[in-house]
């Protein structure tokens, strides 16, 4: 551990308040997998006089049971952040998990077609662990989209012919395109001028958190050359991890021109956001009992929620807790896929679908882990695909 990352260790004081938010302690109970927990690691390892007590791999393995979530940061009164931390330890010790996960990250136009072909034609059941986990995944890929039932009746023209372009995510751009041309559709209703296809690629986002800082800051530095391309258009998100992904690169040294920071960060602009602006008309005999509405860990600001609780009144049952994720966690899904499945049924018994309802939300990612772990007959979508166009 270099002094940056030392002197972040020590500043935990262990007073638990990460405990009362974080997903993974709350799912299974045990604190070994707590943010404080992964600080005390830190610290164990820092230390000379301690860093012999335990064994290095087996500390790294133990901290790297995380989701990413980033809640631990904003309970914690000295705004640690445990993802952070294991983005550092993770990359000053790279492994086998981490080049596995960016060969799935960097080669998904390739590998996500083919694989949500693939699982077309796998069985139902299979052995337990992380092949169960990815078959499961990838069938939830395959599923056929929820029917709309929104039905879009008069468009506020409030874009007036400025510039946006559609920031898809990993799972719309390579197993799901029916998503973004929605988005597009929708915004070309309002009056933007939408550039379609600028270079954009993954928000870097997950493979910062596996320790893959070259190829998160290349993912980065593309995307950011692909904006300034284009002319600084509007930059419109209906993946809540993503946008936060991408609000996270003014933090990061990316030879920003001046001013560039705030206009980057004035740019990010949530889909419902804007979709605020049509007329609906929800058609008849729908929706067939409760809608429920799952907040993504990285929702920070809400707007998905806002914007069906405007267009479906008291249809949205929008039940919330702080430490309620679904347990997608990227990279953990090939590192410790029991975990994933316990916080998603944990996550799915809170809410308490019966057959017939619909849980909707605003993350590809948490879309695609309900999907893999819903009850028979809960059919789970992303929020854009209640929308006919």
């Amino acid at each position: 551990m270099d002094r940056k990352q030392r002197k972040v260790a020590r500043q935990c004081v262990l007073c638990g308040k990460c405990l009362e938010v974080c997903p993974i302690f709350a799912a299974t109970g045990r604190e070994e997998f707590s943010p404080r927990a992964k600080f005390f690691l830190a610290r164990t390892l820092a230390d000379k006089k301690t860093q012999s007590d335990i064994s290095k791999k087996r500390a790294l393995k133990l901290a790297g049971k995380c989701f990413s979530c980033g809640k631990c940061e904003k309970a914690c009164p000295a705004r640690l952040c445990a993802p952070d931390l294991l983005c550092d330890l993770r990359a000053a010790n790279p492994d086998a998990q981490a080049a596995l996960w960016r060969l799935w990250v960097e080669k998904a136009h390739i590998l996500w077609p083919m694989m949500t072909t693939l699982s077309r034609i796998l069985p139902d059941s299979s052995p337990g662990g992380r092949i169960q986990a990815l078959s499961a995944g990838l069938k939830a890929m395959a599923l056929q989209p929820l029917d709309p039932w929104l039905l879009t009746t008069r468009f506020d023209a409030c874009g007036q012919g400025r510039k946006a372009v559609v920031f898809s995510g990993c799972v719309a751009a390579h197993a799901q395109p029916r998503l973004t041309a929605a988005a597009e559709k929708l915004l070309r209703g309002l009056g933007f001028a939408v550039a379609e296809k600028i270079g954009f690629v993954c928000c870097g986002y997950t493979l910062g958190h596996v320790g893959l800082k070259d190829a998160q800051r290349r993912m980065r530095l593309i995307n950011l050359a692909s904006w300034r391309k284009a002319g600084r258009p509007l930059i419109v998100s209906f993946c809540a991890t993503c946008r936060y992904g991408l609000s996270r690169y003014v933090r990061a040294d990316l030879d920003w021109l001046p001013g560039e920071r705030e206009m980057w960060a004035a740019a990010l602009v949530p889909l419902s956001e804007l979709a605020s602006h049509v007329e609906y008309a929800v058609l008849p005999g729908n929706p067939a009992g409760k809608v429920h509405y799952h907040t993504p860990c990285h929702d920070t600001d809400g707007k998905d929620a806002v914007f069906l609780r405007a267009v479906l009144g008291d249809a949205l049952y929008a039940r919330t807790q702080k430490d309620m994720c679904c347990g997608f966690g990227g990279a953990l899904k090939l590192d410790a896929p029991e975990l994933s499945d316990i916080a998603a049924k944990r996550c799915l018994d809170f809410y308490g679908p019966l057959p017939s309802e619909r849980i909707l939300s605003g993350c590809s990612g948490c879309v695609m882990q309900l999907r893999a772990n819903a009850p028979d007959g809960v059919r789970v979508g992303h929020w854009l695909e209640s929308v006919k166009l």
